[in-house]
């Protein structure tokens, strides 16, 4: 890892009081409970579908 991921990690998980080491944010970024921001995972188009779905049918 570079320099700037490891620094983009660092609020987050230290608070900005000290440095992770490279160790440690590749420990971070391979945890399979670590979602990235940019990795939303929702899919908001089959939501709309749904809740359209359930708007429009009739009982």
């Amino acid at each position: 890892m570079d320099q700037e991921e490891i620094d983009a990690l660092e609020p987050k998980y230290t608070g900005n009081k000290r440095d992770l080491t490279e160790g440690e944010a590749q420990a971070i970024v391979h945890d399979p409970n670590h979602q990235n921001e940019d990795e939303d995972k929702t899919d908001l188009g089959s939501l709309a579908a749904a809740t359209a779905f359930g708007v429009f049918r009739r009982t």
